[in-house]
């Protein structure tokens, strides 16, 4: 499976203005995407991690799963940002299956979905992204809890302030021997 990449990884909080003409077209190998993707991170040196997606969101040629995508960021802890370039025209229940789709990989990941058809709203939520990226924090955690079994540890977040936005991942898998 083709995986057109846009962008290289970069630093900068400049975005190629090609990315702005982009628009779904054809076959979508979403899930191939995500895993390529964060194994070109596995040997980047920048501890901030994020893998921004634009698709319509109906993966109809991937070879990989979208647990095994969405596993593979998580490992290389990177964050998930979907952008949802599904026409305006797509009604109903394959319009909500699609951006269901990017919505799991974004809220999964710490990431954000967001719904934007091209243009000035493209743009827009690009500069959001970035700017979200850019006001990260990053927090650890020792578990109490240190069997190696490889389940899921669900975890929550809480904070003081009311009027702070907090986005995280659910939790992780554990390790396992």
């Amino acid at each position: 499976t083709k995986v057109n990449l846009v962008q290289e990884f970069s630093n900068s909080r400049d975005i190629t203005p090609m990315v702005f003409e982009l628009k779904a077209d054809g076959y979508t190998a979403l899930n191939d995407a995500i895993y390529k993707a964060a194994e070109d991170l596995t040997n980047r040196p920048e501890k901030r991690r994020a893998i921004i997606v634009l698709s319509d969101g109906a993966d109809n040629k991937s070879g990989k799963s979208s647990d095994k995508a969405l596993k593979s960021a998580l490992a290389v802890n990177a964050t998930i940002y979907t952008v949802d370039m599904t026409s305006p025209d797509e009604q109903g229940r394959t319009r909500m299956q699609n951006q269901g789709a990017l919505k799991n990989f974004a809220e999964k990941s710490g990431g954000r979905f967001v719904a934007a058809p091209g243009g000035v709203a493209l743009r827009e939520a690009f500069k959001n992204i970035v700017s979200e990226i850019g006001t990260q924090y990053t927090i650890g955690y020792q578990p109490t809890n240190l069997t190696k079994d490889g389940k899921w540890r669900a975890l929550e977040l809480q904070v003081a302030k009311p009027n702070l936005k907090i986005r995280t991942r659910k939790g992780y898998h554990a390790p396992k021997n």
